[in-house]
């Protein structure tokens, strides 16, 4: 069996559902997409299951959906803070591939409690202020990558 890998991206998704002081991305949407298809989940952020060699990680929503991402084939990451066509802030990290294609977007929802708005938007920052760039990511982390699960 191959060694486990803890990879930069799941240092970063694991920084982003354990948060600082219990605040995380929590309430989010993940959204996948191809050409020709995309498909948005409503998820709390707190279920992620990496496998023994560390190159997948599953996110799990209550009742079965669940999704699958082949760290291995993301080639960079990054923090995004912008205003969404209605005004309000949107905090966002995308995954891409080796071809610049997104991959995997987690959005930050407004949570329903009015008062970890602000914590989540402090915590998101500060994540913003640590990674200010794009993330490079590297194949040889996780070794000879085998096919997609």
């Amino acid at each position: 069996m191959p060694e486990p890998s803890h990879s930069t991206l799941r240092t970063i998704l694991e920084e982003c559902r354990d948060g600082a002081d219990g605040i995380g991305f929590n309430e989010v949407v993940v959204m996948l997409e191809s050409t020709a298809a995309s498909a948005e989940v409503y998820m709390d952020f707190d279920d992620l299951r990496f496998t023994p060699d560390g190159r997948i990680v599953t996110l799990m929503v209550p009742g079965g959906t669940h999704m699958h991402l082949d760290m291995s084939k993301i080639r960079e990451a990054e923090f995004i803070h912008t205003t969404n066509d209605q005004g309000l802030p949107s905090y966002q990290l995308w995954m891409r591939d080796s071809d610049g294609n997104p991959a995997m977007r987690i959005y930050l929802r407004k949570s329903d409690e009015d008062t970890t708005n602000p914590p989540r938007h402090n915590f998101f920052m500060s994540l913003l202020d640590k990674y200010p760039a794009k993330i490079a990511l590297s194949a040889d982390e996780f070794g000879a990558a085998g096919e997609h699960p």
